[in-house]
């Protein structure tokens, strides 16, 4: 019974993130941002239909100390890449993907939302945050 509340709560977070245009409380800045991130594995549950994730489903990214990072995108692609902090924005050039992709954490009542930089649009919700490279991406 409370796997299917949990579940069932999830599922109305998310219809109520992806379905309201009224979302965001607070842009985190980039120290708060430093601090949430670095040297920590984020899982971003992702909307069907975003890139790498024709279906949805959780994607593991971690954001080495050096400046690496790495990703496990939920239709298979691994990701490598460089990190860096950029005016309230962490931004990632993808060796083998996008470039200069930056993206804002929003902290919301539902949690922390991801949204592209450029232009406001939530990627996906911060769903478990671990210490390290959780998932030896």
């Amino acid at each position: 019974m409370k796997q299917t509340t949990c579940i069932f709560h999830s599922v109305l977070v998310a219809a109520g993130l992806f379905g309201s245009a009224a979302i965001a409380d607070e842009k985190m800045n980039t120290a708060q941002i430093s601090a949430l991130i670095t040297g920590n594995t984020l899982y971003v549950d992702m909307p069907a239909g975003a890139p790498g994730a024709p279906v949805g489903g959780t994607a593991p990214i971690f954001f080495e100390s050096d400046g690496s990072a790495s990703a496990l995108l939920p239709a298979g692609l691994k990701l490598f890449g460089a990190w860096r902090l950029e005016d309230g924005s962490y931004c990632v050039d993808w060796d083998n993907g996008p470039k200069n992709s930056c993206t804002q954490i929003v902290r919301g009542a539902v949690g922390f939302i991801v949204t592209d930089a450029s232009r406001d649009e939530p990627r996906g919700v911060i769903t478990r945050i671990a210490t390290g490279n959780a998932e030896n991406l």
